[in-house]
């Protein structure tokens, strides 16, 4: 298979009437204080985030009688400049257009996806310069050609197909090495445990982030960690290397999105506006610093760009923990329920990618 840049590209319009693609307003466009409550809530509520697919939530079905969209279309998000395929049917947010076209197949959105965010980040931002349908009608984009001088859309499918085959073989091998360390073991539920609270400084250490300013970045392989509420706290990759440098521990960002925590058991540098936390008493189990990942996001409703979660804050923090029968915490049980939890997903994850194969092969 040709690599891209053996391939020929051309620049087309990307929609209207000499177009390859359409695009027009969502059908729905609910605001969220106008979403119906009810049963069989499976409809995913798309807005213009650019986490989770587009997905905020998932709405009851009630929600159709606003108006919905049909699967196999790409959402545009305005301001944001999101793209994402849709394999569902599904309803939105404000702000949202739709791209759809006769040629637009999974595998074809995924590969028109990569190219419409990045011209869209290109010529649009948010604050009077979004992604607005006129906008988008004359927006331009290069895709790989034919023979003929045409889009070629078998080979956009194609090396869609094989770069997520790739990317898949590459998560089962990922997987396959962590199973080895998961075994199940039986444990009480979370609500038949007996819990109490510890101020943050009992239970970790707490350091400091270093900043880092974009003009003093050097591309490289070392993960930068931002305060950011995405990627795993990953913002970029440098060769910088300061006093922040650290691996294994749980970083807690203090301003952007603050209370935000992600694990991080490869060796990185952390901006300042992250800590950096390490267990106190029990070594920094991956498996505990996950738990508490969980509970320490559990405070982030008190924190905000105005009300930083601060070193002097954060260390006065109180945790709800669970206890062992010394009415300490319970460290040896965050651990094993870490591990359960990791492998009931890392199983769900495997069966969701085998359903994938099946239908795949039909």
């Amino acid at each position: 298979m040709q690599r891209l840049s053996e391939k020929d590209w051309k620049v087309f319009p990307a929609f209207g009437n000499e177009g390859i693609l359409s695009i027009a307003t969502t059908s729905s466009s609910i605001d969220a204080v106008r979403l119906n409550s009810g049963p069989d809530v499976a409809v995913p509520y798309i807005t213009r985030s650019d986490l989770n697919n587009g997905v905020s939530k998932f709405v009851s079905t009630l929600n159709y009688e606003f108006g919905s969209d049909a699967a196999g279309c790409i959402t545009v998000g305005l301001d944001t400049q999101t793209a994402f395929y849709q394999p569902y049917r599904f309803v939105t947010g404000q702000n949202i257009q739709i791209i759809t076209g006769s040629k637009l197949n999974e595998k074809v959105a995924l590969f028109l996806v990569t190219i419409l965010r990045e011209q869209m980040h290109a010529k649009f931002n948010w604050g009077g310069n979004g992604a607005t349908l006129g906008r988008m009608k004359r927006l331009e984009v290069m895709l790989p050609v034919d023979d003929s001088g045409n889009p070629d859309f078998n080979y956009m499918e194609d090396y869609a197909s094989r770069t997520r085959g790739g990317m898949l073989m590459r998560y089962r091998e990922f997987i396959a090495g962590q199973l080895p360390e998961l075994e199940y073991k039986d444990v009480p539920a979370l609500d038949e445990k007996e819990w109490a609270e510890f101020p943050l400084e009992e239970l970790f250490t707490v350091g400091a982030g270093k900043r880092l300013t974009n003009a003093d970045k050097v591309e490289g392989k070392r993960p930068f960690i931002g305060a950011t509420d995405n990627t795993n706290g990953v913002t970029g990759f440098v060769s910088n290397d300061n006093s922040s440098r650290d691996k294994n521990v749980l970083g807690v960002n203090y301003n952007g999105a603050p209370c935000i925590a992600f694990y991080h058991p490869y060796e990185c540098i952390f901006t300042d506006d992250v800590k950096r936390m390490h267990l106190k008493n029990y070594g920094d189990n991956k498996y505990v610093l996950l738990f508490f990942k969980a509970i320490v996001m559990q405070q982030r409703s008190k924190y905000s760009y105005g009300y930083k979660f601060k070193e002097k804050r954060m260390l006065r923090q109180k945790l709800m923990v669970p206890l062992n029968d010394l009415s300490e915490p319970d460290y040896a049980y965050m651990e094993q329920y870490a591990k359960n939890m990791m492998l009931k997903k890392y199983e769900q994850y495997l069966e969701f990618l085998e359903e994938g194969d099946a239908t795949s092969d039909c």
